[in-house]
């Protein structure tokens, strides 16, 4: 019975356009090799090696290993590639693929990314060892034989706040190898169609939920995968899936200081093979390398002596040497607090002219919890900013946003983002330029202090606030 449920199994997918691309299991850990879009998504260069084996107990049951590669190249290339061996009873496949990928945003929080893989695909047929239940079988008369035909696929990615959405299409333009059997035309590639929907909602400080689905197949017919997958502190993984026509899908990973990453999945079956096949299992390997992290600016000693009031005692002087100010930093998400650190001492002399008053800013700003939202009572610490900005015309501005290690490294760009966009739209509001405010977002790239304890984290969640002579 294993022997006769292999060669039909063979001979379906040689003859007919049925499902031909490999199955995984542990996709949402290498989303790349489901959709070329998605090569350097991450900002990291990853490789990944992953074997799957199906149907255990089913003597001939597809053996698929993959090793893959992708990375990002200045801000918005990507580039990968893979290598995929497929053996299915008495084919093997080998194929190889390069891939391409550029991202852009369409508005405030809409990215995109594009993908195309181009490469090809080798196959092997070896019938020595099949059952012939027909004598005059061209394919079991042909005996070895390879042939092999271009493969493309193409991709595009969708992301806004935790959303990410994914469509792509394998094998799109079809074609058949050039088998030489007598009166088969040889292996065909369908086009196949994908679509991976995904929402990461962060829980608390320490877990994301992401619920997912995931479907591919042909005209012919779809198999939907309904996931739920779990993180606790980025780097131990979890969740189960269903999938249509086979059955339940479990899975779990854990990441070693940002570096290295294991994950397993194991695929029990609840119908067709269920009787005579323990199910599937899958292993994933990978290493993940970021750039390296920019070393933090030396600390500026605080100035612990408070500076006295001056409005009244400055309003009938004039300045002749304005204090310059180094560095302002935000040094929280929730609480930013200011601190100003004065290089040059203020010399004034009588004038009975009344000029504006100059005053080092030292307040808390503050900003509703996970949002790019300023409360009211912040308003005046940027008010003094403002008129730091209006005192000095000479003067431009850089905000620099960051975030905790906490969630998903999209989403902390993005609020670092929106909120250093924040503090720049009450500034133009208040009448000063655009032109003379930069702003960057580096989300949880830029560490000043150890993201593992809670008030590493705290020191974390800041935006930068840079006065920079014109």
């Amino acid at each position: 019975m294993k022997k006769i449920i292999s060669l039909s199994i063979c001979l379906l997918s040689l003859v007919s356009f049925s499902q031909q691309t490999p199955q995984r299991n542990l996709y949402g850990y290498n989303k790349y090799a489901i959709n070329p879009a998605y090569a350097g998504a991450s900002g990291c260069t990853q490789i990944n090696f992953s074997h799957l084996n199906q149907w255990v107990q089913v003597e001939g049951a597809p053996l698929t290993s993959m090793i893959s590669a992708n990375s990002l190249i200045g801000k918005s290339m990507g580039v990968g590639g893979q290598v995929l061996v497929d053996q299915i009873g008495m084919i093997q496949q080998v194929s190889a693929m390069g891939s391409l990928s550029y991202g852009l945003s369409i508005r405030k929080n809409h990215n995109i990314r594009l993908g195309a893989s181009i490469g090809y695909n080798q196959y092997r047929i070896d019938a020595s060892d099949a059952i012939a239940f027909d004598a005059g079988d061209p394919i079991i008369e042909g005996g070895e034989q390879a042939g092999g035909t271009v493969n493309s696929n193409i991709g595009l990615l969708y992301q806004w706040k935790n959303l990410e959405i994914g469509i792509g299409s394998q094998q799109l333009i079809q074609s058949t190898s050039n088998l030489s059997f007598s009166g088969v035309d040889g292996f065909g590639l369908r086009r196949h169609f994908n679509g991976l929907v995904a929402y990461n909602q962060p829980i608390g400080t320490n877990w994301i939920l992401t619920p997912s689905i995931y479907t591919k197949g042909t005209n012919n017919g779809y198999q939907l995968d309904i996931n739920a997958d779990a993180t606790y502190k980025k780097y131990i993984f979890g969740g189960i899936g269903y999938r249509t026509s086979v059955g339940l899908i479990a899975r779990a990973g854990i990441e070693v200081q940002d570096l290295f990453f294991i994950g397993y999945a194991y695929e029990t079956p609840m119908s067709n093979i269920a009787s005579y096949s323990s199910g599937s299992h899958e292993i994933i390997l990978g290493i993940k390398f970021c750039k390296k992290k920019i070393k933090p600016e030396p600390e500026i000693t605080e100035i612990k002596k408070e500076i006295p009031d001056t409005t009244n005692t400055l309003r009938n002087e004039e300045i002749t040497k304005i204090p310059a100010l180094d560095t302002i930093v935000i040094t929280r998400v929730d609480t930013v607090y200011i601190e100003a650190a004065i290089e040059e001492v203020v010399e004034v002399k009588q004038n009975k002219a009344e000029k504006k008053d100059f005053v080092p800013v030292e307040k808390d700003i503050l900003f509703e919890f996970d949002k790019a939202i300023v409360q009211k009572a912040s308003f005046g610490a940027l008010e003094s900013i403002v008129n730091i900005m209006n005192t000095k015309s000479e003067l431009k501005i850089a905000l620099k946003g960051h975030t905790d290690a906490q969630g998903p490294e999209n989403y902390n760009i993005m609020l670092s983002k929106n909120r250093v966009s924040a503090v720049r739209d009450f500034l133009i509001a208040n009448g000063i330029s655009s032109d003379r405010i930069v702003i960057e977002a580096f989300g949880e790239k830029v560490p000043i202090a150890d993201n593992s304890s809670k008030e590493g984290r705290k020191l974390n969640r800041r935006v930068e606030v840079r006065f920079i002579e014109k």
